[in-house]
């Protein structure tokens, strides 16, 4: 295993994995001494999957990083798969979120879960000055990356013309003088919902091209949240309080 090699450890990120994406498996490693359940077992043998059980010594040698909290559970897993942005055409893409300069790999990977469990239909991202999909990212989903699709373009303003011909109303989440209370403004049922980086924020032309820009109400004893802790307020407010177009 080299370090370009893209993996999951932990036995719930495996194990989800295993369950709901075993195509994507091209090996597993369990360490001696663990096991697996019997239906988990049943769709390893299902699919195929070549599996093997390691002795500590070896297993340890295996990880890229020593300090992984891996539980004895590792998978080498497919190179992942970036969605097209034709994907949005699709009418059951109602909600999308977009991300503009997320650098933390364990910030995207919360992001990617809180997503996945508050109806996010798709994430869109920049090419370049974004975090990509990395071992780190998966771990910090739970596995739930391959819940959701993810969508890399060249042009987060040109993408966001395009959602809003298609339709949709642009939410930016922003700390200026021009936000409202998240919990004053309409939610619609086609959205883009943007989220920046702690340090920068969203970019002007994002901001300017938004058609609602929000702030969570706090009680002001710091200027801000992590951009994943707030990505889970924010998602969730969105979910219980949509209305319909």
């Amino acid at each position: 295993m080299t370090k370009n090699d893209l993996i999951a450890y932990g036995k719930n990120v495996v194990e989800n994995i295993i369950i709901n994406r075993p195509k994507l498996i091209k090996r597993l490693f369990i360490l001696k001494g663990n096991s697996f359940t019997p239906s988990i077992f049943s769709t390893i043998k299902k699919y195929n999957i070549l599996w093997e059980s390691l002795d500590k010594d070896i297993f340890i040698k295996m990880l890229v990083d020593k300090k992984s909290v891996h539980q004895g559970y590792l998978a080498i897993l497919k190179d992942f798969e970036y969605a097209k942005f034709s994907l949005t055409e699709n009418q059951n893409i109602k909600t999308i979120l977009m991300l503009d300069k997320i650098h933390d790999p364990h910030n995207f990977g919360a992001i990617i879960r809180s997503s996945s469990l508050l109806g996010v239909d798709a994430i869109i991202m920049k090419d370049i000055n974004q975090v990509d999909v990395t071992s780190s990212v998966i771990k910090a989903s739970s596995g739930t990356i391959y819940n959701i699709p993810i969508i890399k373009v060249k042009n987060l303003s040109s993408s966001l013309d395009n959602l809003k011909k298609k339709g949709f109303w642009i939410y930016a989440s922003a700390l200026n003088e021009k936000s409202v209370s998240l919990n004053t403004i309409n939610i619609y049922e086609k959205k883009v919902i943007i989220l920046g980086n702690e340090g920068e924020g969203i970019s002007n032309n994002l901001l300017n091209n938004s058609d609602f820009v929000f702030k969570i109400k706090t009680t002001n004893v710091i200027d801000s949240l992590n951009v994943s802790v707030a990505c889970g307020i924010i998602l969730y407010n969105f979910f219980i309080n949509r209305t319909e177009d």
